[in-house]
C-alpha cells in the first residue's frame, strides 16, 4: 500500500513531463509546434478577424501560437484594408488591434513583442496619422522603433501643426495647459 502510494504520483509526473522537443499542455497532452502553415493560412486573409479566428482554432488544435505567428497577424492587420467585410467601421482602429494582439501575446502566450512587432505598431499609427500614439510608442518603448518610422511620425505631427488640426476641435477650446502635457515611460 505504502508503495502504490507513492508510485501513483510519481508515475502521473512523469507522465506529464515534457521532454526534449515535445511541449505538453497543462494536462500532458502534446502541443504542436507546426506553426508554419497556420502562418501561411494567416498571411492568405483578406480581413484581419479572420486571422484572429484562425488562431482561435490553432489553440483548437492544440497548437499555440508563437512568435512568428503573432509577426503575421500583426503584418495581416496592417495589410488588410478592415476587420471585417463591408468597408471601415466607425471607430476601427489597426493600432488597437494590434495592442490587443501584443496583449494576448504577452499575457496568454507569455511571448515577449521585439522590434519588429513595435515597428508594425508603429507602422499603423503612421498610416491612421496618429502621431500622438506613435509618440507614446516611442516614448513607452525606447531604443526600439526604427528612425525613420519616427521621422514619418514626425513628418505628420508637424503638418498637423501646419494645418492647425493638431489637437482635436473639443480639446483646443480647453486651456493651453492641457497640451503641455510631456509623455514619460515609467
Amino acid at each position: 500500500m505504502f508503495v502504490r502510494a507513492l508510485r501513483t504520483p510519481l508515475t502521473q509526473a512523469v507522465r506529464f513531463q515534457s521532454s526534449g522537443a515535445v511541449r505538453r499542455d497543462l494536462f500532458g497532452y502534446e502541443q504542436s509546434s507546426e506553426v508554419g502553415p497556420w502562418n501561411d493560412k494567416i498571411s492568405k486573409v483578406p480581413f484581419w478577424n479572420d486571422a484572429g479566428e484562425l488562431m482561435v482554432e490553432m489553440n483548437q488544435a492544440n497548437c499555440p501560437p508563437d512568435l512568428s505567428t503573432y509577426k503575421e497577424v500583426l503584418k495581416t492587420i496592417l495589410r488588410c484594408p478592415s476587420k471585417y467585410d463591408g468597408g471601415l467601421i466607425e471607430g476601427e482602429s489597426k493600432f488597437c488591434a494590434m495592442m490587443d494582439a501584443l496583449e494576448e501575446m504577452e499575457h496568454r502566450g507569455k511571448t515577449k513583442a521585439d522590434a519588429d512587432c513595435w515597428n508594425s505598431v508603429m507602422e499603423a499609427a503612421i498610416e491612421e496619422k496618429d502621431f500622438r500614439a506613435g509618440r507614446a510608442l516611442v516614448a513607452c518603448v525606447p531604443n526600439t522603433i526604427n528612425q525613420a518610422l519616427i521621422d514619418a511620425n514626425e513628418k505628420i505631427a508637424a503638418a498637423a501643426e501646419a494645418a492647425g488640426t493638431a489637437f482635436p476641435a473639443e480639446l483646443a477650446k480647453q486651456p493651453e495647459s492641457l497640451f503641455d502635457i510631456d509623455i514619460k515611460a515609467n
